[in-house]
């Protein structure tokens, strides 16, 4: 009976245990128990009820390690982070007829403006006009469901534009389809991993660099359009330089259109602030808010208005046989269609080869530095305009990011180019008396029903406008009214502003980028590393107060050698540690070498790190061997715990002077 145990269930059987119905309780006197109802007995061996009990702890342990997880999931997966997540949740439930009323205005002043701008933004990536409109429906989309702000406006750019510019003179327009889905790709595992901090790298002055050098540079790639010449050249020297080599090719038809239309759009842009004029604000009509509401109407929809009437004046100058503008020509019609993107393309090498490039050939020549610079760049616009229009309150920089990621994944789709919030654009929306992001909704409709219908009309479209409207847009994004107030509080800023700025300008845009980045992080690593240091005479008796790990001893004494005190102004790291010494022994050499007590005030510095706890040490020593003394002064206990465990310092040589006297 010593080797054996009964159990209900039937015979056993080694190789299907199927029949054990319960589990037998552990005892350690009973080598055999039998429990439950049946008429059926089993005996088991001993070695077999040891491995149907370990069984047992195992079934247990996946019990308890499925009940850990499923209370994880309930608190991660939860209605908060639902409504993070699909922002337009808390808002679709009280959506009404005024919100639709509104939303449906703001989208059709915001359309007329896309509808001219994307396309000429197309044209400063060297794209088809139509892939302009492809990639201003498709994000605004996308943006209903995750976007966070519903004044962003997103869609292309100039800055986007005229980086993918130099892409697209490679490959054409499937590096653009490919750059928006691998831009989208990073900016969704951004997001998702809570890595938008990148993009705090990027300061201030660098972004003015980079975005007043893009705007000059748009601006210059315009002028070709502009004054009617046809040469080679995409960059801002290589257009300056064709221009001059041909001014006595100049269109004066185009040239003469594109300036007019200048000046008509920066007059319209100001007339919904005519009203606010000492002269007009004593004229009755002017106070009216149906004329107010008319002037912003005209003032939001200029875009569209010069687009529309150069479409018509050409067109009539066309029939007569009187047109002498360059006009855009054939824009390929109809709505695009969903597919994937090209992933796989071939291009003609000569007249009889044909080469084909898989998805790693062509990220391998777009290189790592256009596949991460595409997606910081758009992230960075994004959460700037999004901060802008917060109203104050704290901006899900993290959603905005999943918002935009996943607009361009969905953009890749139809064909579009990367996309980001437009500051132009988002500025008449806000205007517009927006509600919710709904407005996207009849945007992205109007778009559509102009790439249905009205692409026939845009061959009448002149360069020269389409030139003007994008120069009269770009035009006031070169910040340069930044240059004053940086040059009163902070000069040694602007070196990363010029530096950005002109890399930008002459180079190309990623390098520009990069570099003025870089040079700003080291600027900041040298400045805020490079301790002040101060030292002063402590003139009369101290009160020390010596403070052990046990217990406190307050001790009056007198320091018999003649003292000094350092002081620091921030915590001590290896660039800086060196500058610490050296003022020390200075001060030191300037006593004339008699026996000093040094007194470290360690008040403001809030670490040290461990380099700088080796050059304490060889100084702590130094001073000894030279029968000086080095006292550190209300040091916190962090760090009086990191010095003695590196220095090896007794705990004495920590004090707390707590009434002095000190002439710096």
């Amino acid at each position: 009976m010593s080797q054996w145990c009964i159990r209900p269930g039937g015979p056993f059987n080694q190789e299907d245990p199927s029949p054990v119905r319960t589990e037998p309780p552990t005892h350690s006197r009973m080598e055999a128990k039998m429990y439950g109802a049946g008429s059926e007995l089993s005996i088991v061996s001993r070695s077999t009820m040891s491995t149907w009990i370990s069984d047992s702890h195992f079934v247990d342990e996946i019990h308890k390690k499925r009940r850990r997880v499923c209370k994880r999931w309930r608190k991660t997966c939860t209605r908060d982070l639902l409504y993070r997540r699909l922002p337009f949740l808390s808002w679709i439930t009280k959506y009404d007829l005024s919100k639709l009323l509104s939303d449906a205005n703001a989208g059709m002043a915001v359309s007329l403006t896309a509808i001219p701008q994307t396309i000429g933004y197309a044209a400063v990536a060297g794209l088809p006009a139509q892939i302009g409109l492809y990639s201003a429906f498709m994000g605004p989309l996308m943006y209903i469901f995750f976007g966070t702000v519903r004044e962003i406006s997103v869609g292309p750019n100039s800055v986007l534009a005229l980086m993918i510019n130099s892409y697209v003179s490679e490959g054409g327009v499937a590096y653009a389809v490919i750059l928006a889905f691998l831009t989208g790709i990073i900016q969704l595992i951004i997001g998702l991993l809570n890595l938008g901090f990148i993009v705090d790298l990027i300061s201030a002055p660098v972004i003015s660099g980079f975005c007043s050098a893009a705007a000059l540079t748009a601006i210059a790639t315009q002028m070709k359009g502009l004054l009617g010449l046809k040469f080679q050249g995409s960059n801002f020297l290589g257009v300056w330089r064709g221009v001059f080599e041909n001014l006595s090719d100049i269109n004066y038809y185009d040239a003469g259109l594109g300036f007019l239309t200048i000046f008509l759009l920066l007059i319209m842009r100001k007339l919904n602030c005519m009203v606010n004029l000492e002269v007009f604000k004593e004229k009755a009509c002017f106070q009216n808010r149906w004329i107010s509401r008319a002037l912003w109407f005209v003032s939001s929809s200029r875009n569209a208005s010069v687009l529309i009437f150069s479409c018509l004046a050409a067109y009539l100058l066309e029939i007569n046989g009187l047109n002498q503008l360059t006009l855009s020509g054939d824009i390929e019609p109809g709505l695009p269609s969903f597919r994937l993107p090209p992933f796989q393309i071939e291009r003609q090498v000569d007249d009889d080869e044909t080469q084909i490039l898989n998805f790693t050939d062509i990220c391998a020549e777009i290189g790592a530095m256009g596949i991460s610079l595409f997606p910081l760049v758009s992230i960075l616009e994004q959460v700037a305009i999004a901060k802008t229009y917060s109203h104050g309150k704290s901006t899900d920089a993290t959603q905005e990011i999943i918002a935009l990621g996943i607009g361009n994944i969905a953009g890749s789709f139809v064909g579009a180019m990367p996309i980001s919030a437009s500051f132009g654009r988002s500025a008449v929306q806000s205007s517009s008396g927006v509600r919710t992001p709904m407005v996207n909704v009849f945007s992205s409709g109007v778009i559509l029903l102009a790439l249905g219908l009205l692409m026939p009309a845009f061959y009448y479209l002149p360069k020269a406008v389409l030139a003007a409207v994008v120069i009269s847009s770009v035009m006031f994004l070169v910040e340069y009214e930044e240059i004053k107030p940086m040059w009163k509080s902070r000069r040694i800023e602007l070196l990363p502003l010029v530096l950005t700025f002109f890399s930008c300008l002459l180079v190309n845009m990623e390098f520009g980028i990069i570099l003025g980045a870089g040079f700003h992080l080291l600027l900041l690593l040298h400045m805020g590393n490079k301790p002040k240091i101060s030292v002063g005479d402590i003139q009369a008796i101290n009160v020390i107060k010596t403070t052990s790990a046990d217990s406190t001893m307050v001790n009056t004494s007198t320091i018999e050698a003649k003292r000094i005190r350092v002081i620091c102004d921030r915590s001590l790291h290896f660039p800086g540690i060196e500058t610490y010494r050296q003022r020390i022994n200075q001060a030191i050499d300037e006593e004339g070498g008699e026996k000093l007590t040094v007194i470290a005030d360690m008040e403001r510095v809030l670490e040290v790190d461990y380099t700088s706890l080796k050059v304490l040490k060889c100084m702590h020593a130094d001073l000894q061997k030279r029968e000086h003394t080095l006292i550190f002064d209300k040091a916190n206990e962090v760090l009086q715990q990191h010095l003695t465990t590196a220095m090896e310092i007794p705990v004495s040589a920590f004090i707390q002077i707590t009434r002095h006297n000190i002439t710096v």
